[in-house]
């Protein structure tokens, strides 16, 4: 291959996220760093508890809606026989 296609080939490549600077406090012990790094992890778990939940309530409600919209539109389908049609 020619230096020019090796160049393109190269600038073709997806380059990563860029990583943050790491910090590097010396007065921070590798127990204090893991004690972060677990306190960060258990609120991760505690926000994906409530994500989960609230979307657990969020899809009993639409069917509680679909249901409810379903029990309406047969309601109307047995009163249009008796000639009642309810204004929208």
């Amino acid at each position: 291959m020619t230096e020019e296609k090796k160049e393109v080939k190269k600038e073709e490549k997806p380059k990563g996220a860029p990583l943050g600077k790491p910090i590097t406090d010396p007065d921070i012990t590798k127990e204090q760093l893991q004690a972060q790094l677990n306190y960060a992890q258990k609120l991760i778990n505690v926000l994906q508890a409530k994500v989960n939940e609230a979307n657990g309530k969020l899809v009993q409600i639409e069917a509680q809606l679909e249901m409810a919209n379903e029990d309406r539109a047969n309601m109307l389908k047995q009163l249009e026989p008796m000639g009642i049609t309810p204004s929208e």
